[in-house]
């Protein structure tokens, strides 16, 4: 009997405790807030900057911006109650626009909309196509571009493939200023088209972006090592500790290094190519140590210089000009020596710097390593791979 008593109670209980609840703002409405008082606006690239009044009430939660674009989306755009400025982005034209602005409080009640009329400067993504060039490169094409406004904009890169039909081959996001990308892998003939496309963040495109001929790749060699050697430099570090060896970091087997001694980093290797070489790219190779490529004395940032003449055996920097300044990334950005799949890929394929296409051909590169993944005072390079050109065409 008692059981059944519990029983029905818990019946009543389920009952009463099922019963609709609606969901209302949790600040009751002091009433439709006034509107705001608009002081400046400035037209940007794909919109406007408007700078405003709030009304005085103390329930306020924000200042909100509907507005329609071109193709008929729309959106909104809301600042907080401790802003006094709102953007307006997203078109693609330099017509006359307008937006409805409303002041909402905490309940949720919106005040009456004021009519905001402007006119757009042109939008981010189209500056940028115009800057867009593509030109032959080592392998394949070279993609450059401006984005002056640092605009968030995504670039889709495309090349022709054996039946003559535009593949995408890579896509990027950057809000980069100044970029370069290069396509590679081609060989010079046939020519080929090469394209990009450019989007941003309310995915207006550009029309494809093309070069104003077909592209004949220049040749690209992997540069034989066979005749390099490591040079010993009077102000070189040596690489022969602890198991390493100076010419193991040209002798294309990953499982030898060249190791620096404690307190040499900055350290410095001199290579010479034995032949003039235009270079187009090098590959930076790290040794797996402690189940990571991004630990212990692994390089992470690094110096290039080029030498035009036979250098002196002093190792005079004065006869050395810098090419350029060269860091290794972790493409998962996470700190300490775990590896996601990503990071393991991006080491095992190496890290490829670009060389740019107006250096002449060199015989003489300089590497100074000068910091580690784990700031070690010494460093341990496992293998450089060299891309481009004999000079002699040979």
């Amino acid at each position: 009997m008692k059981t059944r008593y519990y029983f029905l109670t818990l019946i009543v209980l389920i009952l009463f405790s099922c019963t609709e609840k609606k969901l209302e703002p949790i600040s009751p409405s002091l009433g439709k807030p006034g509107t705001i008082e608009i002081l400046s606006q400035e037209a940007i690239g794909g919109g406007v900057i408007v700078t405003y009044k709030i009304p005085n009430s103390e329930d306020i939660l924000c200042v909100k911006a509907e507005y329609t674009l071109s193709g008929g989306r729309t959106f909104e755009s809301t600042a907080s109650y401790f802003e006094n400025t709102l953007t307006i982005c997203g078109f693609n034209d330099t017509n006359e626009h307008e937006a409805e602005i409303y002041v909402v409080n905490r309940a949720q009640v919106k005040s009456d909309p004021v009519t905001l009329k402007f006119t757009p400067l042109e939008a981010s993504y189209l500056k940028t196509a115009k800057s867009m060039q593509i030109i032959q490169d080592f392998g394949g094409a070279q993609f450059s571009w401006l984005n002056p406004d640092k605009a968030p904009l995504t670039f889709e890169f495309f090349a022709q493939d054996s039946v003559g039909k535009l593949q995408a081959m890579r896509v990027i996001n950057s809000s980069a200023d100044t970029m370069k990308l290069s396509l590679r892998g081609y060989q010079p003939d046939p020519p080929r088209w090469f394209a990009a496309v450019i989007r941003d963040y309310w995915d207006n495109v550009t029309d494809t972006i093309y070069p104003q001929d077909k592209i004949s790749p220049l040749l690209e060699l992997k540069i034989d090592k066979t005749a390099m050697k490591v040079m010993k430099l009077g102000n070189d570090a040596s690489f022969t500790n602890w198991e390493g060896m100076d010419q193991y970091i040209i002798d294309d087997n990953k499982d030898t290094f060249g190791h620096s001694a404690d307190g040499s980093v900055p350290a410095a290797f001199t290579i010479d190519m034995a032949r003039m070489v235009k270079l187009s790219r090098f590959v930076m190779f790290n040794r797996y140590f402690n189940n990571s490529y991004y630990s212990w004395g692994n390089p992470k940032t690094f110096e290039v210089y080029v030498c035009f003449t036979t250098p002196s055996s002093s190792g005079d920097w004065s006869e050395w000009t810098k090419l350029m300044d060269c860091i290794e990334v972790k493409p998962s950005g996470e700190a300490g020596t775990t590896m996601t799949d990503e990071d393991l890929a991006a080491a095992l394929a190496g890290f490829e710097f670009e060389v740019d296409l107006d250096l002449p051909a060199v015989r003489y590169i300089r590497f100074v390593i000068t910091s580690t993944w784990e700031n070690t005072s010494f460093t341990h390079p496992d293998e450089l791979d060299f891309y481009g050109v004999y000079e002699d065409g040979q």
